[in-house]
């Protein structure tokens, strides 16, 4: 059947590349995936695969099933695009102003339209069920949380879950592969800092939130280097103080606000709680006082060992094992595809998309990134046998 499926993806490639570039040239932000969505429902129902909106009408879904009875497992995409001005000189590039497809969801979606014409052409082949998500609001963390209460996983019941992000660390042609933690996960900490506010020139009469701020934003890295293990990572990062409205008079009040990123439940929980007492006891030292915010954005994405393994084995069928390549580490970025993760077992591949050119090997969310469209027939061949050996395997 590997001849068979090949023949079929090289048959609806072009499809697929022109689909691709209308999503990059048509982007919608989150939430607002209205005719993209609206797109992809069409096209999927062209193509004889019954597709419903999901809730927002933001999002698609459809299931697949298959010739035998089996198990149901899932294949998400996110569709949602970034405010970020488009400045490549691609043909296709984005026509709304402020708003570009600079992490790859285009490719995303891509790959998944493509995997189930594939799944749905030789459906009779399937122990089991596939059931497609095109999610919205990936970006803002939306979306994951509406599929799931929206109860599309439970009807019938998913055992198990599968996503692919474009990786422009590599090249074109290859899957990279992860066990274990993949991404983190991220947590907004913010804190306020309230001191005694008076002339710049008698800081001795008041209590300065800037200096006691500065004081803490720098002490919170010692918990990084000694609170937690060196084999363990996580990061503290502050990208905004705000304090005062001119430069001879000491204000009041002072706010920071940052991220905190881990890679497992219990190290963030931890690093919650040593943050939260330190910056009370800091301030405190200076006679300040500090009242401090820690929201939970989203939990680490935690790949299942034993589908990294059946995947790495149906690569034979696909792409082939020479052009896997293992991830030494995971990324400190996020992804909502974690909630997924905490219901039912899974995992997120890495779809290289560089080539030789500068701006293919730029990070995800610049300006001009350009991906490799190669890495689309690479993500549907990968996939698609992917879905055939884990509906086949009898070990999930």
């Amino acid at each position: 059947m590997k001849e068979q499926i090949n023949a079929y993806i090289e048959e609806i490639l072009p499809e697929l590349i022109y689909l691709r570039r209308k999503i990059h040239k048509e982007p919608e932000l989150s939430n607002h995936e209205l005719q993209t969505s609206k797109l992809i429902q069409q096209k999927l129902i062209e193509n004889g695969i019954k597709a419903t909106t999901i809730k927002s009408n933001t999002g698609i879904t459809a299931l697949i099933q298959g010739g035998q009875k089996g198990d149901t497992i899932a294949y998400r995409a996110d569709l949602d695009a970034l405010p970020i001005l488009e400045k490549t000189d691609l043909t296709f590039a984005s026509q709304n102003e402020n708003v570009m497809h600079a992490c790859g969801h285009d490719i995303h979606a891509t790959v998944l339209y493509g995997t189930a014409l594939v799944i749905n052409k030789f459906k009779d082949y399937l122990k089991g069920n596939l059931r497609i998500v095109f999610q919205s609001g990936e970006e803002n963390f939306t979306g994951a949380k509406e599929v799931i209460e929206s109860g599309i996983l439970e009807n019938p019941q998913v055992k198990s879950i599968l996503a692919l992000h474009t990786w422009p660390d590599l090249p074109a042609g290859t899957i990279g592969l992860k066990k274990g933690p993949m991404m983190a996960s991220s947590s907004n900490l913010s804190f306020k800092v309230t001191g005694k506010g008076g002339h710049a020139a008698h800081p001795h009469r008041g209590i300065d939130p800037i200096v006691v701020s500065a004081y803490i934003i720098t002490a919170i890295q010692s918990i990084i280097s000694r609170n937690i293990a060196p084999i363990d990572s996580a990061v503290i990062s502050f990208g905004k103080l705000t304090a005062g409205n001119t430069s001879n008079i000491i204000p009041d009040h002072a706010i920071g606000e940052g991220t905190v990123r881990t890679l497992s439940p219990s190290l963030n929980k931890k690093v919650e709680e040593k943050i939260k007492s330190l910056i009370k006891y800091q301030a405190k030292s200076f006679g300040a006082t500090a009242k401090v915010k820690y929201e939970n954005i989203s939990p680490p994405v935690i790949n299942d060992s034993n589908i990294i393994d059946i995947l790495e084995e149906s690569s034979s069928n696909s792409i082939g094992y020479e052009n896997i390549r293992w991830l030494d580490s995971p990324s400190m970025g996020s992804e909502d595809f974690a909630f997924y993760l905490e219901k039912i077992p899974g995992a997120l591949i890495r779809l290289g998309t560089h080539n030789d050119t500068e701006e293919s090997k730029l990070p995800l969310h610049n300006s001009k990134i350009i991906f490799d469209e190669r890495s689309i027939e690479t993500g549907v061949k990968f996939m698609s046998n992917a879905i055939i050996s884990l509906l086949n395997n009898s070990k999930i």
